[in-house]
């Protein structure tokens, strides 16, 4: 099944800064933080419900590589990234 994927603002904003900083630490490096996150998208798209529920609605999966989850909600065949948080964040900080 194909699904549509939508990103939030706050995950799209969160994705830019991440590619920064990592970019700022090494050249090329963002550019991998970028291909792992695209590498997780393939598959979750085809496995999505593989990955656990953290809140109701709500599943995280890990990018390979880099200390970040993917925070995501499915429903039909529209796939919504709510949020890329590093894995090290405190979670009553998550975006509700």
């Amino acid at each position: 099944m194909a699904y549509r994927l939508t990103f939030s603002g706050h995950a799209v904003k969160e994705i830019g800064e991440a590619y920064e900083w990592y970019e700022l630490q090494s050249p090329g490096l963002g550019y991998e933080f970028e291909l792992a996150f695209e590498l997780q998208l393939k598959r979750m798209e085809q496995v999505l419900l593989l990955y656990a529920e953290v809140l109701p609605g709500v599943r995280r999966a890990l990018l390979p590589r880099f200390p970040f989850g993917v925070f995501y909600t499915v429903r039909f065949d529209l796939v919504h990234v709510l949020a890329v948080i590093h894995n090290a964040r405190n979670p009553k900080r998550w975006p509700r």
